[in-house]
């Protein structure tokens, strides 16, 4: 939980940052803008302050020798890009191969959700989260894949709203193609 005082500070701080941007204050369309702003920050950052969500696990009711992949293919995220905190729009696929159980599909789908709240720079954070879930998950072995589309290069800088990014990131021996479609469609 935030402190009133932070939230306050952090409000003030988007009024000086709307003024440096020329925003006339009194316009009745930004009067509440720095406590969204906030707000709204607080809500894409939120994996920063919260504990990652719990994994609960249900027992493998067959003994196979080496149980095949479970794969999550284009789970939504939003992340922020930690050098413009502007939005990142992620699919997000996964490959693992469990152990002697296999955790709860929605607390896979929450666990990356959860990952992607917070800053990131989209390299470093695909090779975070194969790390995470590989602990998390209790897998044997995993294989991530990220498609993101930038706001920093969509709307700024180059504006190319056709381009995505794509990252992948593998820990142990698992050879699966994983689907991973691009967030946005824009035409």
């Amino acid at each position: 939980m935030i402190e009133n005082k932070e939230v306050e500070t952090a409000e003030e701080a988007v009024e000086y940052l709307l003024v440096h941007l020329g925003e006339d204050l009194s316009r009745p369309g930004v009067a509440n803008t720095p406590r969204r702003f906030v707000k709204a920050m607080e809500e894409l950052t939120r994996g920063l302050r919260e504990p990652p969500p719990e994994v609960v696990f249900f027992p493998l009711e067959y003994k196979a020798a080496d149980p095949g992949p479970v794969v999550i293919e284009n789970i939504r995220a939003v992340s922020i890009c930690e050098h413009h905190l502007l939005p990142i729009v992620l699919n997000v696929s996964v490959a693992y191969q469990p152990s002697d159980a296999v955790p709860g599909l929605s607390k896979v789908i929450k666990l990356v959700k959860w990952a992607a709240a917070r800053p990131i720079m989209q390299e470093r954070f695909t090779e975070w989260l194969a790390d995470l879930l590989l602990e998390k998950l209790k897998a044997r072995s995993v294989k991530v894949k990220v498609c993101g589309v930038h706001m920093c290069s969509f709307i700024r800088g180059v504006k190319d709203e056709h381009h995505s990014m794509v990252t992948e990131s593998r820990r142990g021996d698992l050879d699966v193609r994983l689907d991973c479609r691009r967030p946005l469609a824009c035409r």
